[in-house]
Protein backbone atom coordinates (compact mmCIF):
# COMPACT_ATOMS: atom_id res chain seq x y z
CA UNK A 1 0.00 0.00 0.00
CA UNK A 2 1.56 3.48 -1.35
CA UNK A 3 2.07 5.67 1.46
CA UNK A 4 1.08 8.94 -0.03
CA UNK A 5 -2.63 7.84 -0.37
CA UNK A 6 -4.35 10.49 1.81
CA UNK A 7 -6.54 8.90 4.73
CA UNK A 8 -9.73 9.42 2.84
CA UNK A 9 -8.01 7.70 0.06
CA UNK A 10 -6.54 5.22 1.84
CA UNK A 11 -9.75 4.34 3.91
CA UNK A 12 -11.30 3.95 0.58
CA UNK A 13 -8.98 1.70 -0.54
CA UNK A 14 -9.44 -0.37 2.48
CA UNK A 15 -13.26 -0.82 2.47
CA UNK A 16 -12.92 -1.77 -1.26
CA UNK A 17 -10.78 -4.66 -0.53
CA UNK A 18 -12.59 -5.41 2.86
CA UNK A 19 -15.83 -5.97 0.58
CA UNK A 20 -14.10 -7.71 -2.13
CA UNK A 21 -12.89 -9.98 0.53
CA UNK A 22 -16.22 -10.54 2.53
CA UNK A 23 -18.32 -10.82 -0.84
CA UNK A 24 -15.68 -13.87 -2.15
CA UNK A 25 -15.92 -15.77 1.34
CA UNK A 26 -19.73 -15.59 1.54
CA UNK A 27 -19.95 -16.20 -1.97
CA UNK A 28 -22.48 -12.98 -1.88
CA UNK A 29 -21.62 -10.20 -5.03
CA UNK A 30 -24.38 -8.02 -2.84
CA UNK A 31 -22.04 -7.01 0.03
CA UNK A 32 -22.65 -3.06 1.06
CA UNK A 33 -20.49 -1.07 3.41
CA UNK A 34 -23.20 -1.20 5.80
CA UNK A 35 -23.77 -4.66 6.21
CA UNK A 36 -22.54 -6.53 9.33
CA UNK A 37 -20.31 -9.28 8.79
CA UNK A 38 -22.06 -11.40 11.56
CA UNK A 39 -25.18 -11.04 10.00
CA UNK A 40 -23.96 -11.87 6.59
CA UNK A 41 -23.34 -15.11 7.86
CA UNK A 42 -19.18 -14.35 8.78
CA UNK A 43 -18.47 -16.55 11.61
CA UNK A 44 -14.61 -16.85 13.33
CA UNK A 45 -13.21 -18.89 10.58
CA UNK A 46 -14.09 -16.93 8.27
CA UNK A 47 -13.05 -13.62 10.28
CA UNK A 48 -9.50 -15.38 10.79
CA UNK A 49 -9.28 -15.95 6.31
CA UNK A 50 -10.40 -12.19 6.49
CA UNK A 51 -7.93 -11.41 8.64
CA UNK A 52 -5.06 -13.30 7.24
CA UNK A 53 -5.86 -10.90 3.56
CA UNK A 54 -5.88 -7.83 5.27
CA UNK A 55 -2.24 -8.81 6.96
CA UNK A 56 -1.05 -10.05 3.24
CA UNK A 57 -2.53 -6.34 1.73
CA UNK A 58 -2.03 -4.14 4.91
CA UNK A 59 0.08 -5.18 7.30
CA UNK A 60 -2.61 -5.01 9.90
CA UNK A 61 -5.39 -7.46 10.96
CA UNK A 62 -9.21 -6.16 11.56
CA UNK A 63 -10.50 -5.08 14.66
CA UNK A 64 -12.53 -8.21 15.97
CA UNK A 65 -15.24 -6.61 17.68
CA UNK A 66 -15.63 -3.52 15.58
CA UNK A 67 -15.86 -6.19 12.37
CA UNK A 68 -18.33 -8.57 14.60
CA UNK A 69 -20.31 -5.39 16.30
CA UNK A 70 -19.95 -2.75 13.64
CA UNK A 71 -20.67 -2.46 9.48
CA UNK A 72 -17.95 -3.28 7.14
CA UNK A 73 -17.63 0.29 6.55
CA UNK A 74 -16.65 0.86 10.42
CA UNK A 75 -14.63 -2.05 10.53
CA UNK A 76 -12.45 -0.82 7.14
CA UNK A 77 -12.03 2.67 9.06
CA UNK A 78 -10.87 1.33 12.53
CA UNK A 79 -8.04 -1.00 10.06
CA UNK A 80 -7.45 1.87 7.85
CA UNK A 81 -6.78 4.19 10.80
CA UNK A 82 -3.95 1.79 12.34
CA UNK A 83 -2.22 1.95 8.99
CA UNK A 84 1.10 3.42 8.68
Amino acid sequence: MSETLSPSARTAEVQKATLGWVSELLEDPAIGAEDNFLDLGGHSMLALQLNQQAKERFGAEYDIQTLFEGTLAEAATELAGRLN
